[in-house]
This record gives C-alpha cells, sequence and structure tokens, in this order.
C-alpha cells in the first residue's frame, strides 16, 4: 500500500469536525495525547473488549470475565466495582450477550481491521467493524455497537466502509446483500440497511471524492465547538486561542435577544 492515501472514518470525522484538529492528529507528527479518562469512555471500551471475547468463544461468562477484569485495573477504578458505571456496564454486555445469541450465523469476526485499495485512485479506505457474519442463508452482516448516543447518519458512514471491506475482503458475490447495523445496546435501538454491490461502488466514489478534498486541503483552522472539551488535542489547541474575544462578536441584530453564550463558553 505504499504511495495510497490512506482514509479512515475517523479520520472523515476529525476533518469534517475542525480542519485544526485533523492537523494535530494527522499531519503534524506530534505524538498523541494520551486521552482522559472518563466513565462513559472506560464502559464503552470495556464492553467492546468484553463482545470481541464473546464473538470469539461464544460464551458470555467470558466476557463478563474480561469486562471485570478491565473494570478492576485501578487506573479505571472510576467506573470499578461498586460504581453506577460498572453496574451499567455489565448490563450492556448482558444485552449484549443476548444480541450475540441471537444472530444465526455459520461464521462471524470480531474487531475485523482491514483495507480496500484502490490504486488507479492512489487511494486506500481502511475500515474497523466491530463484528461480521456469514449468516446461515447466504446473507452477510457487519454490526457497530454502541453503548452511548443514540444511531445516527455518522454510524451509517461507519458501516458503509465496513459494507465495502467485508465485500472485499471476502470476494463476495455481487449479489449478496450485507446487512449494515448499528446496535445500541443502551436504548435498544437498532438501525438496519441492506446494502447491496451498487451501495458498495457509490461508497468507493464518495469516499475517493473526500480523500481528494483532504489532500488539496492546505488551511486548517480551528472550529470552535462543543465537542472541544473531549478533544485529545485540547490542551496544546485551546478553542480561546482561535476564537475571537468576546468583544469582536457581533451579536446585535437590532432585538433585545441575546445568546445564552458565546460558542463553546461552556467549555472554557
Amino acid at each position: 500500500m505504499s504511495g495510497l492515501f490512506a482514509i479512515t472514518h475517523s479520520m472523515v470525522q476529525s476533518f469534517e469536525r475542525c480542519r485544526k484538529q485533523y492537523w494535530f492528529g494527522y499531519l503534524s507528527g506530534l505524538e498523541r495525547p494520551e486521552d482522559v479518562v472518563s466513565p462513559p469512555g472506560l464502559v464503552g471500551n470495556g464492553v467492546h473488549r468484553a463482545l470481541k471475547t464473546v464473538c470469539l468463544t461464544g460464551d458470555p461468562e467470558d466476557g463478563e470475565r474480561e469486562l471485570d477484569a478491565y473494570l478492576r485495573m485501578p487506573a479505571h477504578e472510576c467506573a470499578g466495582p461498586g460504581t453506577e458505571h460498572y453496574t451499567r456496564a455489565m448490563d450492556l454486555l448482558r444485552r449484549g450477550a443476548e444480541a450475540h445469541a441471537s444472530i444465526d450465523s455459520d461464521d462471524r469476526w470480531a474487531e475485523l481491521d482491514t483495507w480496500v485499495p484502490v490504486h488507479s485512485r492512489g487511494v486506500t479506505l481502511r475500515a474497523r467493524i466491530d463484528r461480521a457474519d456469514r449468516l446461515r442463508n447466504g446473507e452477510w452482516q457487519v454490526i457497530d455497537w454502541k453503548t452511548g448516543h443514540d444511531i445516527d447518519e455518522v454510524t451509517d458512514a461507519q458501516l458503509d466502509l465496513g459494507h465495502v471491506a467485508v465485500r472485499t475482503t471476502f470476494q463476495l458475490p455481487s449479489e449478496t446483500v450485507v446487512s449494515a447495523i448499528g446496535w445500541n445496546l443502551r436504548s435498544g435501538q437498532v438501525r438496519v440497511r441492506r446494502l447491496h454491490s451498487t451501495d458498495a461502488k457509490a461508497t468507493v466514489k464518495r469516499y475517493i471524492g473526500i480523500a481528494n478534498r483532504i489532500r488539496t486541503t492546505t488551511e486548517f483552522a480551528a472550529t470552535p465547538n462543543r465537542a472541544c472539551g473531549f478533544c485529545a488535542w485540547r490542551p496544546p489547541l485551546s478553542w480561546a486561542a482561535d476564537a475571537p474575544a468576546a468583544s469582536e462578536w457581533d451579536w446585535d441584530d437590532g432585538d433585545d435577544e441575546t445568546p445564552d453564550a458565546l460558542p463553546g463558553a461552556a467549555l472554557a
């Protein structure tokens, strides 16, 4: 894959969210700061690790042991035994194990990390899939487990890449249908799209266009937003360093209404 421009779902999301965040993460050459440890993050990571184990062994008890060992780590005590976060994690795992038991598959893969090179366009699409199944009816499915917010178009975009990767990696016949599933273990929401080879071609075309846009971008200004508080690059970035001073914001539009706060003020 030497010389190919590798593009991922996370890269595209970073580019769309904040160009400066993208620059720090993918162009600066700086070592990525350690992510801030938070209970929701630990719950999500732990449940995904445990569901990988359940997928591999088929035994929910193996998943429970994996999750318990992860959350008992000293560095993870904020979500350890005795906390509400530990209880929530175990409940999410239980729901994940029920989901696993409901899937009738001939074979399955967990956290499949693969790529699709498009040599003629100098691009490779990389995808990481929480779970992929070859179903007994001859169809396939890809699943993205969610432990937090409801599923939306962002999840669809992530699963689109997973669909292309599975169809290419396993050389599926063009007539094979692949179900792309966003499965929220907290809310019970299950979003299913049935995708065909024509959808995969459209996804490849779309991401080639996105890759070309990213490759030709030369300015990387910050876009202050509420996600700044979760940005790993916030210490060197700080939204305030790139946002105008309060006096430079022109809010006077002729009425008596004023905004509750400046953009990003809640994160200051």
